[in-house]
């Protein structure tokens, strides 16, 4: 139940729903919380808008506010590390292990934010308007999936069906957007910022037919100019919403430049590339390298980074770097041969050795080299074992 009132009314514990204005004047990142701290409160008063929506089914009303100075929150609001708030879910430290709910909840937010993407796809398609605040509200999710938990989402994420790729792949660029940001050391509304720049990076693809996108063969050269306008298609579908962010439009805009200029749509030098987009570039290119499609096999991540790292003048050595150090030596999803001949794939980092991973065991000797779950964690003591090679060579079918 939503209610207008005055910004001076604002207590903790209401549930705030945004701001009786446009979304660029907003203080917050988010248009959706529990107030829980008094610098929220501080933000909204010095906004200088003077009416805001809460949601009194949710939090507190104005005259329950006055009635009670404890400033408790009400029972039907989100509680700390509930599920009816995405902002509490980061509080919360997750300890993840072979068959942790952390898991399913990550595999829940990629069944949700594939829809959520379908639908916005299709909505483009049939000429509407983005719907900035439902993309802002997901891309908060992503980001506290991410900062909760940095492989978990992205480990999912890996799994891309054919007629889901372009969904997904928004979302998984996202996802990879705030996961980068954090190693920058960019600002939590920063790395949110750069996750929306992720997710909506390639929705000109929304105008393009998925005959063309999906092209098991060789693109003619009319097929290929085609694909090559979905920068500025997105753009222009973008610039239609007046609350649309201009870093977000940039980022649609010119994602595919390069820093030597050989880049499209507009040949941008270097300078002119902004750092969002330079981000945008690395963890596009990234994921569609690793995404299986119908006209390629995808790429070992670990490959990828290494023949990412070999282009001369396409990305930002520098954030190509930190990308490196995101993902670890042996990204979630590599191959990897090791000391006793066992083969597995990368499931998980261990943040304090990025040469010693979790591994999902592909090919053994026999059931005695590994342990009931086929799991073998490289930091484990005593260390017995260790990584060898990696990439495609390591994979024992191949």
């Amino acid at each position: 139940m939503l209610k207008k009132i005055n910004v001076a009314e604002l207590v903790l514990g209401m549930y705030f729903c945004g701001f009786d204005a446009g979304w660029l004047n907003h203080p917050f990142w988010k248009t959706r919380f529990l107030l829980k701290h008094e610098n929220d409160l501080e933000q909204a008063r010095a906004s200088g808008i003077a009416y805001c929506w809460i949601d009194i089914s949710r939090g507190r009303d104005v005259m329950a506010a006055v009635e009670d100075d404890r400033m408790t929150v009400p029972s039907g609001a989100p509680r700390e590390g509930g599920d009816d708030d995405a902002t509490l879910a980061v509080e919360v430290i997750v300890t993840r292990t072979a068959d942790d709910p952390a898991l399913e909840q990550a595999v829940a937010l990629r069944e949700h934010a594939r829809e959520l993407t379908r639908s916005m796809f299709t909505a483009a398609r049939m000429g509407r308007v983005v719907a900035l605040p439902q993309c802002v509200d997901l891309v908060e999710e992503i980001a506290c999936s991410v900062l909760r938990d940095p492989t978990g989402l992205l480990s999912v994420l890996r799994l891309k069906l054919n007629d889901e790729y372009t969904y997904l792949h928004s979302v998984a660029v996202c996802a990879l957007m705030v996961a980068l940001g954090r190693t920058l050391g960019l600002s939590e509304s920063a790395c949110r910022e750069a996750g929306l720049c992720g997710y909506l990076h390639d929705v000109g693809k929304a105008f393009i037919d998925d005959d063309i996108l999906n092209k098991p063969g060789r693109l003619s050269d009319e097929e290929f100019a085609l694909i090559k306008r979905h920068p500025e298609l997105g753009y222009q579908y973008l610039i239609q919403n007046p609350d649309m962010p201009a870093y977000a439009c940039e980022v649609c805009l010119h994602h595919h430049e390069r820093l030597d200029g050989r880049g499209y749509p507009d040949a941008l030098a270097a300078d002119a590339i902004t750092q969002y987009t330079r981000m945008t570039a690395i963890c596009d290119v990234y994921d569609a390298l690793t995404s299986e499609r119908p006209y390629k096999q995808g790429w070992d991540p670990a490959d990828a980074l290494y023949q990412m790292a070999s282009w001369e003048g396409h990305f930002d050595r520098r954030l190509l770097l930190a990308f490196v150090k995101t993902l670890g030596i042996y990204p979630v999803g590599s191959l990897v041969r090791l000391e006793s001949g066992l083969a597995g794939r990368v499931i998980r980092q261990n943040p304090t050795d990025l040469t010693r991973p979790v591994v999902q065991v592909l090919h053994a000797r026999d059931e005695h080299d590994i342990g009931s779950n086929g799991v073998l964690d490289l930091m484990a003591w005593p260390r017995t074992d260790g990584i060898v090679q990696r990439g495609q060579d390591a994979n024992p079918a191949s």
